[in-house]
């Protein structure tokens, strides 16, 4: 019985230090990445080789090479206001094979912003302007201006439908 304070102490200090120290209240996301899902018309589908590079990235830029994609995050450069990727695909138009290549361009301001002790510092992204080439791409439409780490869809890319 005389031990019992002490094992309360014990106890108490235990949980403290992992309720301070868990990182639960983190969001799966570490990252503020706009993420961009592909739709053709009014349905969001997956775009078939499909290859996403950054323009005028150092080093490798490669998001997505020939893949198969309903969703891809579009990471932004905090050390600047505007980051283009550049995408292309195959499609059939009439009897002839043609590679469509398309260039979108995000103009944002980056935001410092500290989440918490958990999660630490990052940038957020307040997305201003959104722009596309049209060769196979019909329009980008911006959903939500304010990019933080949650895995809420920011862009919405309607690709232009070849198959008819």
């Amino acid at each position: 019985m005389r031990h019992l304070p002490h094992i309360i102490t014990c106890l108490l200090a235990a949980l403290a230090m992992t309720t301070s120290c868990s990182d639960d209240n983190c969001q799966d996301n570490g990252s503020s990445l706009p993420l961009a899902t592909c739709y053709v018309g009014n349905s969001q589908t997956t775009i078939s080789g499909l290859t996403i590079m950054g323009v005028g990235v150092p080093g490798d830029s490669l998001l997505a090479d020939s893949s198969s994609l309903s969703e891809v995050y579009l990471p932004l450069r905090a050390s600047t206001t505007a980051t283009s990727y550049a995408l292309s695909r195959w499609a059939n138009r009439g009897t002839t094979r043609v590679q469509l290549r398309d260039t979108i361009t995000i103009d944002y301001q980056p935001i410092e912003y500290f989440h918490s002790t958990e999660c630490g510092a990052m940038f957020n992204f307040d997305i201003e302007h959104v722009g596309t080439t049209t060769h196979g791409i019909d329009s980008v439409v911006l959903l939500t201006p304010l990019v933080t780490n949650s895995r809420t869809p920011s862009l919405r890319i309607h690709f232009t439908d070849f198959s008819q």
